[in-house]
């Protein structure tokens, strides 16, 4: 008898131990979804401002609280008071963190992509989607889009291809930590303008 309390006590010292772990304790961070939507549906990450909205600084395709589907390419928060402007916003990114983004965009130049870039949220998963179906996936690595999905389909030398128009662009194959990060900075840098603004990558 005595045996078996003996063996019967760490067991149920471990089962009250789990028991006082919180259900859904946040086991990943932002890094490692490609898009807010996917953290969203996954639901197991840091929810900074607890607004039930996951991980609101990673780019679109996004999904708000207890909806059922991506906004396609929309912001968590709509346009709805968004910033206007006619400048042209030059999105700064540090050359050394990423090098290989950085890589893309000047070989995607040379080659005749604009460096003027309009911002269209609307239809950018489909445009991605689009693009990528054909390009085999690698482990370890992004397909990186210049110019992205978010800032073409609008404007001179943007609308190359049709079903959707603006669905072709420059892919190289970018290691996936430093795509999401890129990613993640891009939409947050994005994130107040309204569908319209024009934007360019600069490097520093």
């Amino acid at each position: 008898m005595r045996l078996t309390l003996k063996l019967l006590f760490p067991l149920a010292a471990s089962l009250s131990l789990l028991s006082v772990l919180p259900a859904g304790a946040a086991a990943k961070s932002c890094s490692s979804y490609s898009n807010q939507a996917a953290a969203q549906r996954a639901a197991d990450t840091r929810d900074a401002d607890h607004d039930g909205i996951y991980c609101e600084s990673l780019p679109c395709p996004c999904l708000k609280k207890g909806a059922s589907g991506p906004t396609s390419g929309s912001s968590p928060s709509s346009e709805k008071g968004c910033s206007k402007t006619s400048t042209i916003q030059r999105l700064g990114f540090s050359a050394t963190k990423y090098p290989n983004i950085r890589r893309h965009f000047l070989r995607a130049v040379r080659a005749g992509w604009p460096r003027t870039l309009v911002l269209r949220r609307s239809g950018s998963d489909g445009r991605r989607n689009r693009l990528l179906r054909g390009i085999a996936t690698k482990r370890g690595y992004d397909r990186d889009e210049y110019p992205p999905a978010v800032g073409r389909g609008k404007g001179a030398g943007l609308m190359r291809g049709i079903n959707p128009v603006g669905w072709l662009a420059s892919v190289m194959y970018v290691p996936s930590s430093e795509n999401r990060s890129h990613g993640s900075v891009m939409g947050a840098k994005l994130r107040r303008f309204c569908s319209g603004t024009r934007f360019m990558y600069s490097f520093y």
